[in-house]
């Protein structure tokens, strides 16, 4: 299943390549960061979880094991946007915005793309080493979180937001990941929950998991909000005008109106103690629903080019999904069958 899946988006990433269109890149370039945000925020968890020894982490381990694993794939959804980046970032066409020598060096094709290989094969080695069955050493999973924090930063900043050259150093490129670990969380326990492996009744782990969903998605508003207000009162033009972007036409709607409420009733459902099954089912779809949406309304007011419709988003993001969640599946499979084979004790060693 996964050299299918494999061979589907390469076929996939031919395709848009060759046709070389601006609205299906555009499309093509928002669905691969969803998805290659979501095994890159499984890693993050699996990481976190590990070295903090997280009661949260044994029911929901398997899950985010599998959705780390996935991260080769991404490989080979980044191959069309590194090929076609002067259709997507204004900084690579062939009239580049003015910016100081230094980033000019940083934000130029070549180094961009080396920069992104490098942190995709990072992240893909790295994700094979911290998911092998058994408990990770507490100094693998340290170095981990010390490996992640920066390349995973980098390229949230690079992918992400250099959209718009003028904004630099700040903490969205951070902020970014933390809402892919909130979210690749999320999804994990929907998936606990569907599987039946998460415990019924009060339970510490599921207490535990309601407040790691609800300390990541504050933590998640806090950095947004501190950005948004450093510069309010510093009256940054590039940056106000980063914002201004976002408020125009559909977009200040799928922000003040989607994406924050969405965020909001997630977390205030999430406060409460007592962990209850169709509360936490009811938080991690808001969860994700806000993520999508804020991706949606990072990536896309900055296309230098094209904006495509809606629905060929939906479509996009929805075929590179169906082989994701193909790779994903038979990720879990091998989870499964080492259960199996490792017999009564293995749940307790792949939980860590």
């Amino acid at each position: 299943m996964r050299l299918a899946a494999g061979l589907a988006v390469a076929f996939a990433a031919a395709l848009i390549t060759f046709l070389d269109s601006p609205l299906l890149l555009e499309a093509w370039l928002l669905a691969f960061l969803l998805w290659t945000g979501l095994a890159c925020g499984a890693l993050g968890a699996l990481a976190m979880g590990h070295l903090l020894q997280e009661s949260w982490l044994a029911p929901v381990r398997a899950p985010l094991d599998a959705a780390a694993r996935t991260l080769p794939l991404a490989v080979l959804m980044g191959a069309p946007v590194l090929v076609g980046l002067d259709l997507l970032y204004p900084w690579a066409g062939s009239s580049p915005p003015a910016m100081p020598a230094s980033r000019a060096a940083w934000l130029s094709p070549w180094p961009f793309r080396l920069r992104a290989g490098a942190i995709l094969l990072l992240l893909a080695v790295v994700a094979y080493l911290l998911t092998r069955p058994g408990r990770p050493d507490k100094r693998f999973a340290a170095l981990t979180v010390a490996l992640l924090v920066p390349s995973v930063t980098i390229a949230a900043q690079d992918w992400s937001l250099s959209r718009d050259p003028s904004w630099w150093g700040s903490l969205q490129g951070f902020a970014v990941w933390v809402e892919g670990i909130t979210a690749a969380l999320a999804a994990a326990a929907l998936i606990a929950l569907a599987r039946g492996r998460m415990p019924r009744g009060e339970t510490a782990e599921g207490e535990a998991l309601e407040r790691a969903l609800l300390a990541l998605g504050l933590t998640a508003l806090w950095l947004w909000f501190t950005q948004f207000i450093v510069v309010w009162m510093a009256d940054l033009p590039a940056e106000a005008g980063w914002y201004l972007r976002r408020v125009e036409d559909h977009w200040g709607i799928i922000k003040l109106a989607l994406a924050v409420p969405a965020l909001l009733l997630a977390l205030a459902l999430a406060a409460p103690p007592r962990h209850r099954r169709w509360r936490m089912a009811t938080v991690c779809v808001l969860l994700l629903a806000s993520h999508a949406l804020h991706l949606w309304w990072v990536v896309r007011p900055d296309a230098p080019l094209a904006l495509p419709p809606a629905w060929l988003d939906a479509a996009v993001a929805a075929a590179l999904g169906l082989a994701w969640a193909a790779w994903w599946t038979e990720e879990m499979r091998r989870v499964d069958v080492a259960l199996r084979h490792r017999g009564p004790h293995a749940a307790a060693s792949l939980s860590g």
